[in-house]
């Protein structure tokens, strides 16, 4: 399988802290984690990670930030041809305050100017595109040229235009909304543990994007997503959280990876779910991502072999007429193992690790 990931490149910097600063105090700080972020950066690097033929096109600075990004993306093969350097602009840079107290993380993006890619003459043939929606003329461009590509949106919060976000989404086979940008969009808000908010809220999310497979990944909730005409929500791993920092963009490689195995949807979200579950137990974005053998045996542990199905990899999107004029019942959301029925009573059968504690 060859992706090419399309999107932001930022040199993240992510400082560990008991608890989060008192505003106007000063902090002794002795460990640093330091690596190449973005969301199509990230993703990139989870495939190559993977052992998959991986691409990245995006745009940094003539600057050392630059440089690093370029060598940390080729330490697990990442092809950078597409990795251009604007000479007259500096590498955007992140700082992210991760605290252990409660878990939370704090952002902040440092980026005088926005700039984007100049060139987009990709020469070669992708099986996948991934874009995070931050290089819309690019990503424009590589839909346009390889119409038979698989292709794959992470819709978040992640500094990108939404309006370019909005009109990618409608040009893709899968769009993966996070739910805080779901909620911005439909201007809805939304209680994660309330069945009929989420069926409302994906029955929106449907009206406006008709021709998507849509997934809603639910941070400590798992992912909800349609199949066989029903909406389901696939619970995620208990784990024991420290920092989500990049766990969006580890559940998305994930999902990647596995359509370019040829797995059906739900084993793509299984996955996912549980690469990005991993990735909460460390600090750090691409520190973070998972070995995939630690993430395939979690998987055979809970749910069998992960063999290759024999259907072919467009299969969900060929199903998509039936599932786009499915009438969805508004008073049931099924769950891979678990039933929320018009009474919201959850059973709930999922396998759970000894020690752990479910994620905050």
């Amino acid at each position: 399988m060859t992706a090419l990931c399309i999107g932001k490149a930022t040199y993240d910097t992510t400082v560990p802290v008991d608890k989060y600063p008192a505003e106007n105090s000063k902090n002794l700080i002795k460990e640093k984690l330091e690596a190449s972020g973005g969301s199509g950066s990230n993703v990139a690097y989870l495939l190559g990670k993977w052992n998959n033929d991986s691409y990245f096109a995006g745009a940094v600075g003539y600057d050392d930030f630059g440089s690093f990004i370029k060598k940390d993306l080729e330490t697990v093969n990442v092809h950078t041809n597409f990795l251009e350097v604007n000479y007259d602009k500096k590498t955007t840079t992140s700082f992210i305050i991760a605290s252990r107290e409660t878990t939370s993380r704090t952002q902040l993006m440092i980026e005088p100017e926005v700039y984007h890619l100049k060139k987009y003459e990709f020469d070669f043939t992708p099986d996948i595109i991934y874009t995070d929606g931050f290089e819309y003329s690019a990503t424009m461009a590589a839909l346009n040229k390889f119409p038979n590509a698989i292709s794959v949106l992470g819709a978040g919060l992640n500094y990108a235009d939404p309006k370019e976000v909005l009109s990618i989404a409608k040009q893709v086979k899968y769009v993966i909304f996070s739910m805080e940008f779901a909620c911005q969009i439909t201007k809805m808000r939304v209680d994660m543990d309330n069945p009929t908010h989420l069926l409302n809220l994906f029955k929106e999310l449907k009206v406006k994007f008709p021709n998507n497979n849509v997934i809603v990944t639910m941070q400590n909730k798992g992912a909800m997503f349609e199949i066989n005409n029903e909406v389901k929500v696939m619970q995620t791993l208990p784990v024991k959280e420290v920092d989500r920092t990049g766990a969006g963009d580890i559940f998305d490689g994930a999902f990647i990876h596995g359509l370019g195995k040829k797995y059906d949807l739900e084993k793509c979200i299984r996955l996912a779910n549980i690469a990005a579950a991993m990735s909460t137990t460390k600090y750090g974005a691409k520190a973070s991502i998972p070995i995939l053998s630690d993430v395939i045996t979690e998987y055979e542990s809970k749910f069998g072999a992960i063999d290759v199905s024999d259907t072919p990899i467009h299969v969900q999107n060929d199903n998509s007429d039936v599932v786009n004029n499915a009438s969805i019942n508004n008073n049931q959301i099924q769950a891979q193992n678990t039933v929320i029925d018009q009474n919201n009573n959850i059973s709930n059968d999922l396998p759970k690790q000894n020690g752990n504690t479910p994620l905050n």
